[in-house]
């Protein structure tokens, strides 16, 4: 899904069904999501991902993506 605002777009949700991937599927919904926003007004883009998925960090990254920072998630610890 991408979500136009603006000059931004967000890029959510993307996922490749384990059947499906490595075969490009991924870069061209990606590619197209930024062609689509890119004609609607949008300058920038943003995503965010786990730092675990090294597929998907590869192909952000092979897609001009940088890591801007970093999420720190807190739980509350019951005792």
């Amino acid at each position: 899904m991408a979500v136009l605002q603006g000059e931004y777009v967000g890029l959510f949700d993307i996922v490749t069904d384990k059947d499906f991937r490595r075969r490009g599927y991924d870069r061209r919904l990606v590619s197209g999501l930024l062609q689509w926003a890119k004609e609607n007004g949008a300058r920038r883009a943003y995503l965010q991902v786990t730092l675990d998925n090294e597929a998907a960090l590869s192909l952000y990254s092979g897609l001009g993506f940088i890591e801007a920072y970093r999420y720190w998630y807190r739980i509350k610890k019951y005792s």
